[in-house]
């Protein structure tokens, strides 16, 4: 008698346990389901594109299916060497693009280079001029401190002289150069004739003065 009870009590609780789990099954049952819908009109909607190109009916005979099939394959491939192109054009057209700003960046670096030359030629050529003109001026004041009896000042004015031109000479060219060196000279020959000869100190000066005319460009 027990044992008919239990039996019956198992089957009960199998009953309950297939009503309560039956829904679950389903859900899980209908979820597949639903998820191969899902690929089915995705697969549906491909053939769909893919058909206004070749259009294939329904009731279409195999030799239909493999040309179809094939001008499928002809559009994509024609679709991929097309985008190839267009892609090789782009590159090509910005590979043209760049050379031809390089190009001309380095005319444009090349023209700054040279006005920045010429520029600095420029000034050193008016600094050198100026510092003659200053020698010049130097030469004049040295002669006048003679005639004025002013012999110490005048001695001081061709020591500042020599100095002037041992800053100019290096900027100078080598014809200055030697212009220069025989202008010193004279120089240093008109310091002694201070004491000595004044007349000629003054005739010497003015040689001086007259040959710094040659050293201006």
């Amino acid at each position: 008698m027990k044992g008919a009870i239990v039996a019956v009590i198992a089957v009960i609780v199998l009953a309950v346990a297939g009503i309560l789990g039956f829904p679950v099954l389903m859900d899980k049952h209908i979820a597949g389901l639903r998820q191969e819908v899902q690929d089915l009109q995705q697969r549906l909607q491909k053939i769909e594109e893919e058909s206004k190109v070749a259009p294939l009916a329904f009731d279409a005979d195999a030799q239909k299916i493999i040309k179809t099939v094939n001008a499928l394959t002809l559009q994509a491939d024609t679709n991929e060497n097309s985008r190839k192109k267009d892609i090789s054009m782009q590159i090509e057209a910005i590979q043209k693009q760049k050379a031809a700003t390089d190009e001309a960046l380095r005319k444009q670096t090349e023209i700054i280079d040279k006005n920045h030359s010429d520029i600095q030629s420029q000034v050193q050529l008016t600094r050198f001029n100026a510092a003659v003109e200053d020698i010049r001026q130097h030469i004049l004041k040295a002669r006048m401190e003679v005639i004025a009896k002013n012999l110490g000042t005048a001695r001081t004015e061709i020591d500042f002289i020599d100095e002037l031109f041992s800053t100019v000479y290096p900027s100078a060219k080598d014809e200055q150069k030697q212009i220069m060196d025989e202008l010193r000279a004279s120089l240093k020959k008109a310091k002694t004739e201070i004491d000595t000869d004044l007349p000629a100190f003054i005739n010497r000066m003015n040689a001086v003065w007259h040959e710094t005319g040659r050293l201006l460009r």
